[in-house]
């Protein structure tokens, strides 16, 4: 059983959001998006390695985000990891449903 369902965390939210208004989430989008176009290795290295271990069940993006720590010693914040898994998910439709998400104020602005 994982966190979220032992301590009921809430469900992704799938509404849109309203940009321009300077939310959090839109905050951390933005800044994880700015993230990629400036490591466009890190980020393809991201995506490689959640195909991988999506064959193998879920992805946790926090895991990928250390594994860039730690392999290509690469700085990205904590907090980008909900933004960077939704980002993913946009971006390569195969990797749909591969990220265990819960609700988070990025939901709405990718």
């Amino acid at each position: 059983m994982g966190y979220g369902e032992e301590y009921g965390s809430k469900k992704r939210g799938v509404q849109g959001q309203i940009r321009g208004i300077g939310l959090e989430g839109e905050k951390d989008v933005k800044e994880a998006q700015a993230w990629i176009d400036a490591n466009g290795h890190a980020y393809r290295f991201m995506v490689r390695n959640a195909r991988r271990l999506h064959r193998k069940g879920y992805v946790s993006a926090n895991y990928l985000v250390n594994m860039v720590r730690n392999e290509l010693h690469v700085k990205v914040k904590n907090g980008w990891s909900p933004a960077l898994a939704r980002i993913m998910e946009n971006d390569f439709p195969d990797l749909k449903g591969a990220f265990r998400m819960y609700k988070s104020q990025s939901d709405g602005f990718v």
